[in-house]
């Protein structure tokens, strides 16, 4: 680089190197699923197991990477330099491999020793995408699973009541005996959560509510009775309001447990924001008479940070709604179906036009005050019109290909 002059406490970190490579770089990766049948094949239902750590190798055994499985027991490791590899899994302690190579469709079987848990080497090529290094697990005894719901407290009394809804998006953790995280997951739509396909053993729980809630009180509804709380049969909540964590339980072999919930809440009142997606016949960003909502357009909340806070997707009716949220800054993204293009921005009044940016799908961003409920942003959208076509050029070599460096076009030809 150029020489610079560095002052006293002062942090430069704007000195950087991009790096290309002379091909383009290839990709290696998938899945490991919990082998329900143990026969080495990804039959329908049987789901991914999350957390496991896999390992990168060349082919002399030089650790190149390493990362985890997603949720859906996925893993990717990107941006390769092209040679041999091969991949290292380390399944958790109580999980067996299944057979290797158990089927002739190699996107399905099982690709790693039972012993070694190492895939054989492969060579990748530049730009190859190779998704086919699965790896199956099974438990010796019946798997156990653990979970349940974090929800809206809202008279803030530990207790699960009518009415009151689940919160997305809220991370929850699973601990072993050992004190070490087997797994992560967050809360979907309804503010339930799961961790299934486990060793039997000792589990604990833990929660990270988002900033600015409040864990409602732990176990007010006793202890006794598979967690369940004297006002009518209602969950309690489980974590302890200063760390987020349960106490341990103990899964038993085929156990499913599912009565550890959290109440959180706010100590102002909660704001809300949602509205409509509706389809634009006229394309004019504007709802008339007669346009109908669109049901299944994801939408996005996300605090001003662009911290994403919550997702679901629009009713029957088009319609949506975030509520239980912390006053502040927050912004929308409509995520549209293909084929579908947004209406223009802001051209009517608020509560009747669409919001969205029609390049990026974004809002503009809104502070909700306590106790506000904003239902005024909306998304028109509408279907575009389909394109067909490509290019006319003169060959200079007759070959029939549009060779790079060689095309003269032709323009002015009218094509029917």
């Amino acid at each position: 680089t150029v020489q610079t002059a560095i002052a006293l406490a002062e942090r430069d970190l704007s000195w950087d190197l991009g790096l290309t490579l002379p091909m383009a770089p290839a990709s290696l990766g998938d899945r490991v699923w919990y082998d329900a049948d143990k026969d080495g094949l990804q039959d329908a239902g049987e789901t991914g197991v999350p957390g496991v750590t896999v390992e990168l190798r060349r082919a002399d055994g030089t650790l190149v990477a390493t990362t985890t499985t997603d949720a859906d027991g996925k893993y990717l490791f990107p941006n390769l330099v092209p040679g041999d590899y091969y991949v290292q899994f380390v399944p958790p302690t109580g999980y067996t491999v299944s057979p290797q190579n158990a089927g002739t469709n190699d996107g399905v079987d099982s690709d790693a020793d039972p012993t070694t848990k190492r895939t054989p080497t492969t060579t990748l090529v530049s730009g190859e995408n190779d998704l086919t290094w699965d790896l199956g697990l099974s438990l010796n005894a019946l798997p156990a699973s653990i979970g349940d719901r974090v929800w809206f407290d809202t008279d803030k009394d530990g207790l699960q009541d009518a009415g009151e809804t689940g919160v997305s998006g809220v991370k929850v953790e699973l601990y072993n005996a050992n004190g070490a995280v087997v797994a992560t997951t967050t809360t979907d739509a309804d503010g339930n959560y799961l961790f299934s396909n486990l060793v039997p053993g000792s589990y604990a729980v833990k929660f990270f509510p988002p900033a600015g809630y409040t864990i409602s009180p732990q176990d007010a509804g006793g202890t006794t009775g598979n967690d369940q709380s004297a006002n009518g049969g209602t969950a309690d909540s489980d974590a302890d309001p200063v760390t987020g964590m349960t106490v341990y339980t103990t899964l038993a072999a085929g156990e499913n447990d599912p009565t550890w919930d959290l109440g959180i809440y706010l100590d102002v009142q909660p704001a809300a924001l949602g509205n409509f997606v509706w389809l634009d016949a006229d394309k004019d960003g504007i709802q008339d008479a007669g346009e109908e909502g669109v049901p299944g357009v994801t939408v996005n909340l996300y605090s001003a940070d662009g911290t994403l806070r919550a997702s679901m997707v629009t009713t029957s009716t088009g319609g949506y709604f975030f509520d239980n949220l912390l006053p502040g800054d927050y912004y929308v993204q409509f995520q549209l179906p293909p084929a579908y293009a947004l209406s223009p921005q802001d051209v009517g009044s608020d509560a009747a036009d669409s919001d969205a940016d029609p390049v990026t799908g974004l809002t503009a961003v809104t502070t909700l005050s306590a106790g506000e409920t904003d239902l005024t942003w909306d998304a028109g959208i509408y279907l575009r019109p389909a394109q067909f076509g490509d290019r006319v050029w003169i060959e200079t070599d007759a070959d029939g290909l549009a060779n790079t460096g060689r095309i003269v076009p032709v323009a002015g030809m009218v094509i029917t």
